[in-house]
């Protein structure tokens, strides 16, 4: 529990160190121009944007997942206090990724605001210094970031091995459809957020390509094989931290929402940098692991996987975030 609450906690610390350094970037003249106007600016205001933005998702899809089971353990006659900490027991997984990945936002988004305040940034006299200086103890406390990377895929493998999970029949699925051909049919991408969707299906099965064969490899032993968990632990992060955006981004994009158009933009930005760390991080797991055909195959899969038909227009994206941040003169999503 007090996971998912620390990273509740991470993302206020977000939200205010964003509206202090737009705040400051708005303010901040050089060249007779506000720095906010600067595009090496507008980067870094997006990316703290869409890293606040995404870790909302997350927690609020968690969130109402753990509110549901409550509500159905209460209705079926457990106390509140035994129906929310089984509920939290059984997003375990999802308390850990959280705690991951927004406490290592607050730490980026912290040090950006220093670098935007500039020298100023380093000094006790403005908020950014303490904002970096208390994002650093969210990665050790609750456990520390190494420690729930690998709770979270050990404790998915312990489902899959204790018939709670079936990661073994996709898995080989999986690595049927990898020796198969491909398909070269034109997928129909009219809708908005389709080829994101389309992606994030596509990740899924790298992650079940290389934790179902480490699985495979390796049965009860893996955990003894921990640089292969945190590599696996970064894809699990990045899929859910990606879906959790656009599926926020798509309902809001159907409800006509204000905001719906710069969140599609920041759920695809988040995705284009998640394919990056899942490509990254699935080649090391399967370099370490795998050998011979089995290694090429497995590399040919990871490269079709992560393959964008369409690349989004990443400049773009950023400007736009981080216009619309500027012009409100705060974290506004």
């Amino acid at each position: 529990m007090g996971r998912i609450k620390l990273a509740a906690a991470s993302l206020d610390a977000q939200r205010r160190v964003i509206d202090q350094a737009t705040k400051y970037a708005n303010d901040r003249v050089q060249f007779k121009t506000p720095i906010a106007k600067f595009g090496a600016i507008k980067s870094k205001l997006a990316e703290m944007a869409t890293s606040a933005f995404v870790g909302e998702s997350a927690s609020y899809r968690a969130g109402k997942s753990i509110e549901d089971r409550i509500a159905l353990r209460v209705e079926a006659g457990n106390s509140h206090q035994e129906a929310e900490l089984k509920s939290v027991e059984e997003y375990a997984i999802e308390c850990s990724i959280l705690k991951v990945a927004v406490s290592e936002d607050i730490q980026n988004c912290a040090d950006e605001g220093i670098q935007i305040f500039g020298g100023m940034g380093f000094s006790a006299d403005t908020p950014m210094e303490s904002a970096w200086r208390d994002a650093r103890i969210a990665r050790i406390y609750e456990g520390t970031n190494e420690i729930n990377r690998m709770l979270a895929v050990g404790m998915l493998v312990k489902k899959a091995m204790k018939g709670h999970v079936d990661l073994l029949g996709p898995a080989q699925a999986v690595g049927e459809e990898l020796m198969g051909i491909p398909s070269f049919d034109t997928p129909d991408y009219s809708k908005v957020l389709s080829e994101e969707k389309a992606m994030v299906a596509k990740l899924k099965k790298v992650l079940l390509m290389v934790a179902g064969s480490a699985v495979k490899k390796y049965g009860p032993e893996l955990e003894e094989h921990q640089q292969l968990l945190l590599a696996s632990a970064d894809i699990l992060i990045e899929i859910y931290m990606a879906e959790s955006a656009i599926l926020r981004a798509e309902k809001n994009h159907e409800r006509n929402n204000a905001n719906a158009e710069y969140q599609v933009a920041m759920a695809q930005l988040y995705l284009y940098h998640a394919v990056d760390i899942v490509n990254q991080k699935a080649k090391e797991g399967i370099i370490s692991f795998a050998e011979g055909d089995e290694q090429k195959a497995m590399l040919m899969g990871l490269k079709r996987w992560t393959k964008y038909d369409n690349f989004p227009n990443i400049v773009q994206l950023r400007n736009k975030i981080a216009e619309k941040v500027t012009e409100e003169n705060t974290y506004p999503f």
